[in-house]
């Protein structure tokens, strides 16, 4: 059963297990939104001039990556330690399946903005 694991028993049992997993997880989710932030202001040409779209999103994109790889785990992690809230709970899987959605189209959005033209802010659309 999936509640029956070590994971699960450490974030249940333990006082500062769950609190630190949420801390990972916001974090991540910090971390990977002021990434993609970087390379959208320089898309819309409000920072960042000096850079290309594509020289931003290059320096930006392992950051973003390892951040949702955080993200994804330590939300999987914090999902199993209490299954029956979040079945139940009416707003967990429309935000859940909003926020996949949305980071699913920024990737597509950054990576077509990998022309790094320096004048026009909108080739990537």
């Amino acid at each position: 059963m999936l509640l029956q694991n070590a994971i699960v028993d450490a974030l249940n049992n333990s006082e500062w297990a769950f609190p630190l997993a949420e801390c990972v997880h916001i974090g991540g989710f910090a971390i990977a939104v002021g990434s993609i932030a970087l390379v959208d202001f320089r898309l819309l040409n409000l920072g960042l001039r000096d850079e290309t779209s594509a020289g931003i999103l290059r320096y930006t994109e392992p950051w973003t990556l390892i951040a949702m790889m955080f993200v994804v785990f330590s939300g999987f992690t914090l999902f199993v330690s209490q299954v029956h809230i979040y079945l139940i709970n009416q707003v967990f899987a429309p935000a859940a399946h909003r926020n996949v959605e949305a980071f699913s189209q920024q990737g597509r959005v950054d990576r077509s903005g990998r022309q790094g033209a320096r004048s026009d802010p909108w080739n990537c659309v």
